[in-house]
């Protein structure tokens, strides 16, 4: 058998390359992704590393090995979740996994379940060599924490004192020491703790009482890896005794020799019998073939271990391996989960909040369990990852809408006898596919369903969702035709819609949970992460936001703000990127764009459209952009898509406030004070969920910390839009005469600029405008903008001249050539149009609320006032008395000069952690 590794290029291809007997390459990392300098730096460092470690190897004289793997026997798992649910970490069978290993090239079988070695001992029984381990979970006292040991060559005997000594590591290992038990130390930066703040002493004591470590995780992702290689490089013999004489631990009495290198090992840790053989390590023993003619390969194998003659090879992924494994187990999960009973959940050990999920868990898998179609096809998803495919009748009687599933599971099948890399990226290329297309059949089939009494969903305005949104506290009323009716879109008949719903949700919530699932447990840890890597001094992962939106080019106020927000990230090349869910917008410099699954629209919420964006393909950008934060500026599906990153992916996430919402809905809806208290409620609940709020005035700064809403003042930060550059383009004063027949240069002219909605305070200007004409009958009104009350405006304000939505030359040459800008809006958390009227020099009248208050000096740049009523004389003594009006406007062009994007960014930036 020909072991020899061909490395060369790893460092581009981030992979090792196994050669058959037939000399073909077995592994051929070809993705196609564009993942980040952080990212390939990884591949490049770990690449480097195993070239250099298999150099001159002498593959005729070693045995390859997979020292990590798991098979049923691993049936008491270590993840709280799994025990409280009652399910093992596998229901793989002993055989399937040793075909597995033998089918890899494993020349040495062993198989490392949690703390025993029932399937080492079945195998020797029946006389098959085996190294006997077993992956013990060991418990560290001062840090209330528990380290995967795992340990090999030991007796039936010897196994029940190591159970024995593992609530205390540290007799565990001296007893391991003692009787010459090898020992390695698995995956050394994932522990099993909640404490992320776990002392850099822990570290030190592994140095002093390990000798051999797990770099090579096939199941963990690939910065654990190069931050262990690089810590266990650090270890030096200076240090090592440094840390013994440090904790007062003898370094023999562990069987470490400080002055002798670490050992470093690889392995698989495959649960499923997917990976296994993969990765591993070769093991060097002199003169191989004659001493296997009298000795067993098990024993060879244990001697090299001790010796440290030891080189790891295979691939590490990042979460795409993981994936894979979680998605077998849950597909199995769904076929086999039993009632875990309300008791047991109740009664076993862990938090309120961990029984919770758990309790919706095993509802879920057990409804799961109803649907005949969706039990068929997880068995299908099962048997396609170990290479079987889906048979022709099965293709043929398949419905129409559900073909491409065939098609993915065949393809799936197909690629298990390729090479690995091919298989995984194959695997994970088709679940998104899956996901997408089932996601598409969910929308198609929503559209198309009736609630209640026959009303379609699309129909609900935002009136009904506020108002009537709620649950039964029976739960069953939600499932049976014959609950009591009420007025609420609980009338929906769940049981009938998940009837119509049931596979395409199932199955794509399957696929989801796998992918979600395998990427929150590898960077649950990521705090420690961080601050491990600071300490090392590298592989820091880099500081980088995702900026998710709604909206961005539309024909709004927050679309032109976030546009000009993007400008200033491009020009000064700043650590953060915006994505926007778009059919007509083009990518570019720091914009992703993807598409929309589907699109929507709630009542009157204007002209900006909702889009609903694939999240596992957010998530794909996300991961190979190298981002560690989020930024959501939009409480639509985006603001969702956030909370979904946060939690997967174990980082920040911030908001930017810019839409007040409970009085949008005052002024849009005839709610009750209690249905608007609803709105608050929830709100409150969403904003708490972000490490961070950015807000745009200082009323809404109180809101938030205040009674009402109660987020912590350290959470919400004061920042601002800044004012947008109008230097290059010549702005030529717009001629009043060229609007009104009637007017001359010294014809007093009001103008509005903004959406043309109620919640602006549009239907305060007929009132200000007739008032002004009794006083000044000279006086005009010019109205920019458009929306969804400007035919009812229109209809009041005939003499007004109408510009419609305009462009930004022809706003800004009507703010230099018009007399006063007239803002009634008590809804804008900023106004941006107060700026852009002041870049011009324009002075400004607004309520004396919100955003404007924070902008508007009194008398000096603009008027504040209380009412109607009180804009209306104020108006008049602007034109009427003796008002300095080139003092005004000077004031004005001065106060932008306070809203420049440096300062306002860079302070939004330290606030978002990335100018640390």
């Amino acid at each position: 058998m020909d072991k020899k590794a061909d490395v060369e290029g790893y460092g581009e291809i981030g992979i090792s390359k196994k050669v058959s007997e037939r000399g073909e390459a077995m592994i051929d990392f070809t993705s196609n992704a564009v993942i980040s300098d952080f990212r390939q730096s990884l591949k490049d460092e770990f690449g480097e590393y195993l070239s250099t470690a298999q150099e001159g190897l002498d593959y005729e004289n070693c045995l390859k090995i997979d020292f990590h793997c798991h098979d049923h026997n691993s049936d008491v798992p270590d993840e709280l979740w799994g025990r409280i649910l009652g399910l093992p970490e596998t229901w793989l069978k002993t055989d399937n996994l040793v075909k597995c290993l033998h089918k890899n090239d494993c020349d040495v079988v062993t198989i490392t379940n949690h703390n025993n070695a029932r399937s080492c001992w079945e195998l020797i029984a029946e006389g098959k060599d085996v190294l006997v381990g077993t992956e013990f979970t060991c418990y560290f006292p001062e840090y209330n924490l528990f380290v995967h040991v795992l340990a090999y060559g030991f007796n039936a005997e010897q196994e029940k004192h190591l159970n024995k000594t593992r609530e205390n590591i540290y007799q565990f290992l001296k007893f391991a020491a003692a009787q010459n038990i090898p020992v390695i130390l698995p995956h050394p930066l994932y522990l099993y703790t909640r404490d992320n703040n776990i002392d850099q002493a822990l570290f030190e004591k592994l140095a002093v009482i390990f000798q051999r470590y797990e770099v090579l995780n096939g199941q963990r992702d690939l910065w654990q890896s190069v931050l262990t290689l690089n810590w266990v490089k650090t270890l030096t013999p200076e240090k090592i005794n440094l840390y013994a004489e440090k904790h007062g631990l003898t370094p023999s009495d562990f069987a470490v020799d400080p002055d002798k290198p670490k050992v470093l090992t690889g392995g698989s840790d495959d649960h499923m019998g997917v990976f296994a053989g993969e990765c591993g390590s070769y093991l060097y023993v002199p003169n191989l073939a004659q001493r296997l003619k009298t000795e067993k390969p098990s024993v060879l194998a244990l001697e090299a271990l001790i010796e440290g003659r030891v080189v790891p090879f295979g691939y590490v992924e990042e979460n795409q391996k993981l994936n894979i494994a979680l998605l077998d187990y849950f597909v199995q999960a769904a076929v086999k989960i039993e009632d875990p009973g309300l008791l047991r959940l109740f009664f076993h050990r862990g938090e309120t909040s961990d029984k919770v999920a758990c309790f919706i868990i095993a509802n879920l898998l057990l409804e799961l369990k109803k649907s005949k179609n969706a039990q068929n096809f997880f068995k299908f998803i099962h048997k396609a990852l170990q290479g079987k495919k889906p048979g022709k009748l099965l293709s043929w009687k398949v419905k129409k809408d559900y073909k491409f599933c065939i098609e993915h599971l065949t393809r799936i099948a197909d690629s298990k006898g390729g090479s690995p890399n091919v298989f995984v990226n194959t695997v994970n290329s088709s679940v998104q596919v899956l996901y997408k297309k089932l996601s598409l059949l969910i929308v198609q089939r929503l559209k198309t369903s009736s609630v209640g009494s026959g009303k379609q969903l699309s129909s609900f305005s935002t009136a009904d969702l506020t108002s009537k949104f709620e649950i039964p506290s029976q739960l069953t009323a939600l499932f049976y035709k014959d609950k009591p009716q009420q007025d609420s879109i609980s009338n929906i008949n769940i049981g009938e819609l998940l009837d119509h719903l049931s596979f395409p949700m199932l199955v794509s919530m399957v696929l989801f949970s796998a992918t979600f699932a395998s990427t929150r447990l590898l960077y649950q840890n990521r705090s420690f992460l961080n601050d491990f890597s600071e300490r090392l001094g590298c592989n820091q992962h880099p500081k980088r936001a995702l900026y998710l939106t709604d909206t961005l080019r539309d024909k709004n106020g927050v679309s032109n703000s976030l546009s000009a927000k993007l400008k200033e990230i491009q020009q000064s090349d700043l650590p953060i990127d915006f994505l926007v869910c778009s059919t007509d917008i083009e990518e570019e410099a720091h914009l992703y764009v993807v598409e929309p699954i589907t699109t929507f629209s709630v009542g009157k919420f204007g002209e900006q459209e909702l889009r609903v964006p694939d999240f596992l393909e957010v998530a794909k950008v996300f991961y190979e952009g190298g981002y560690d934060r989020i930024i959501c500026s939009t409480e639509g599906p985006m603001a969702i898509v956030a909370l979904v990153l946060k939690h997967m992916f174990n980082v920040p996430a911030f908001f930017f406030m810019h839409t007040d919402w409970v009085e949008f809905i005052k002024n849009t809806t005839d709610l009750t004070q209690h249905e608007l208290d609803r709105v608050r409620r929830a709100l409150r609940f969403f904003y708490k969920q972000f490490e961070g709020v950015f807000v745009l005035n200082t009323e809404h700064q109180s809101w938030l910390t205040g009674h009402h809403m109660q987020l912590e003042e350290s959470r919400v930060h004061l920042t601002a839009h800044h004012v947008g550059k109008f230097d290059d383009m010549q702005v030529t004063p717009l001629r009043k005469e060229g609007l009104f027949n009637d007017a001359n240069s010294e014809t007093p002219v009001l103008l509005f600029a903004s959406r043309l909605s109620k919640e602006k305070g549009i239907f305060d200007l007929p009132f200000i405008y007739q008032e002004l004409k009794k006083r000044l009958p000279d006086i005009r009104f010019v109205i920019a903008g458009s929306g969804p009350d400007e035919d009812e405006l229109k209809a009041q304000m005939p003499e007004a001249n109408f510009l419609g939505w305009v462009d930004k030359q022809t706003m800004a040459a009507a703010y230099a050539g018009l007399d006063l800008k007239v803002f009634p809006s008590r809804f804008d958390t900023f106004g941006n149009v107060v700026l852009e009227a002041f870049t011009q020099g324009m002075p400004v009248i607004a309520y004396n609320t919100k955003g404007p208050k924070d902008i508007i000096e009194d008398g000096i740049n603009g008027f504040l006032v209380e009412d109607k009523q009180q804009m209306v004389e104020q108006i008049e003594q602007f034109f009427s008395s003796n008002v300095n009006k080139a003092a005004m406007r000077e004031n004005a062009l001065n106060r932008c000069q306070q809203y420049q994007a440096e300062p306002i960014m860079a302070e939004f930036m330290t606030n978002l952690g990335l100018n640390d």
